[in-house]
């Protein structure tokens, strides 16, 4: 969460962009946005708690090693995103995508991103991102 947080105070996600729909998640990334590489760094380690599983409308770190970018969780994403899901050798060390929290209100605008309209090529690819205007701790 703290990885999470400095990244929004540090205004790395004001002006970043919901950028794919892959049917199980919403991705944001900062891929339509001019970032130094340092501040694209991934979290340390893939931190995951089996009390904060990838349920429907959670957060992860998306990728190995995790992030920047991040996603919503359309579906119960336990088994695709939690341990072992993503490599034989994930199993062996239980490692998951980090997840660190829960989306508890706009889930219409949700639902309008998921029924936008993909690339062809089947990774989900948004035809026109979605600009992150401000993000802010509260």
């Amino acid at each position: 969460v703290l990885y999470f947080l400095r990244q929004v105070r540090s205004g790395l996600w004001t002006g970043a962009s919901f950028h794919r729909n892959a049917g199980h998640v919403l991705q944001a990334g900062l891929a339509h946005k001019a970032v130094p590489a340092e501040q694209r760094a991934s979290v340390p380690f893939q931190e995951y708690s089996p009390s904060l599983p990838h349920e429907k409308f959670t957060v992860g770190f998306a990728g190995r090693p995790g992030g920047p970018d991040w996603y919503i969780s359309t579906v119960d994403n336990t088994r695709n995103h939690g341990p072992g899901s993503q490599s034989p050798d994930a199993a062996l060390f239980g490692e998951a995508d980090p997840c660190f929290g829960k989306v508890v209100a706009g889930f219409d605008v949700l639902a309008a991103m998921r029924a936008m309209a993909v690339q062809p090529g089947g990774f989900g690819m948004l035809m026109e991102p979605v600009r992150i205007l401000s993000a802010r701790v509260l």
